[in-house]
């Protein structure tokens, strides 16, 4: 259990301090922001360490929040059903042993305390069954967000930098300073 509790703490811990490192920093009082340039490989990196890393440092911040969200709460599940289940394992494994020494003695008189020991482990048995059922659910839940994170990372998530390239590419209309007769002027171009 506290390896699984130090996985995820110390993925939330890098996923708070890549956000953090991600905000744009203002240069010369707002008058010029600078911009942090982020790789394709960066950004699969990052998806890689936890999901949906890569997408919110790539400027996909509401896909990225999803997956790290869903991410999270899978695995949150995947672990509280793990623990009930030890937990209820536990019970299971006493109450078995309380019913196998009642089941061996000779006396009648156990009889009514037998049967209802029986009928515990049959309800605590379902129990487990539930709750095996929902642990391996939630894990599966994590490994499908983490392939659909990764593919979606490699695949569909353009870095911030290069979607931005492909818009100024595609602008039909610059604008641009230059100079125009030795005085400092704006130059507006429309290609064909």
């Amino acid at each position: 259990m506290t390896i699984v509790r130090k996985i995820i703490t110390v993925g939330l811990f890098t996923g708070i301090v890549i956000n953090l490192a991600s905000i744009s920093y203002a240069q010369n009082e707002d008058t010029f922001v600078r911009q942090s340039i982020v790789t394709k490989k960066e950004s699969v990196i990052l998806s890689a360490i936890y999901p949906g890393l890569g997408q919110m440092i790539a400027d996909h911040k509401y896909k990225g929040l999803s997956l790290f969200v869903a991410e999270t709460v899978s695995l949150i599940f995947a672990v509280n059903a793990h623990e009930n289940y030890n937990t209820k394992q536990k019970v299971y494994n006493k109450d078995l042993d309380i019913y196998n020494g009642l089941a061996t003695s000779s006396a009648t008189k156990f009889y009514s305390r037998t049967l209802a020991t029986y009928n515990d482990l049959k309800d605590t048995n379902d129990e487990l069954d539930n709750l095996n059922t929902v642990r391996n659910t939630a894990l599966v839940a994590a490994v499908i967000v983490y392939a659909y994170n990764v593919v979606d990372a490699i695949f569909f998530t353009s870095p911030t930098v290069e979607s931005q390239k492909a818009e100024s590419e595609r602008n039909d209309i610059i604008v641009r300073s230059a100079m125009i007769n030795n005085k400092p002027g704006i130059l507006l171009s429309k290609s064909f």
